[in-house]
């Protein structure tokens, strides 16, 4: 994962607005209560993390349906349980990117980073 170290000072309002950039929805409210670039950077990354979460749980879910119906039970419980685990994973990205930004770093989630840069 790239870091950049950006070494800027925060307010304590930046720092709630960070952390509203990482909370789902609430990142749009950081989009638009901030002026400052390096806020603004953080909540379109999670707006990022959240709506590819968003998008691919609609299809986890109907899948596990589908294979709770049509296959053996355990298929599906094993999936959903994988999905679970995937969901403390961001989580754990989500925490670990909260950290950083709160000391004042760039920290790129690999492809979603990108992806951030160009929104």
């Amino acid at each position: 994962m790239e870091q950049e170290d950006l070494s800027v000072e925060l307010s304590d309002q930046d720092r709630i607005l960070l952390v509203f950039g990482y909370l789902g929805p609430l990142a749009i409210f950081a989009l638009i209560a901030t002026r400052r670039e390096f806020v603004k950077w953080h909540a379109r990354q999670g707006l990022v993390l959240f709506a590819v979460m968003a998008a691919l749980y609609v299809p986890a879910k109907a899948f596990h349906k589908i294979a709770n119906r049509y296959f053996w039970g355990w298929v599906g419980e094993l999936f959903w349980g994988c999905v679970w685990l995937i969901a403390l994973g961001v989580l754990l990205t989500m925490l670990l990117c909260i950290l950083r930004a709160l000391e004042g770093e760039r920290f790129k989630i690999p492809m979603l980073g990108d992806l951030a840069d160009r929104i």
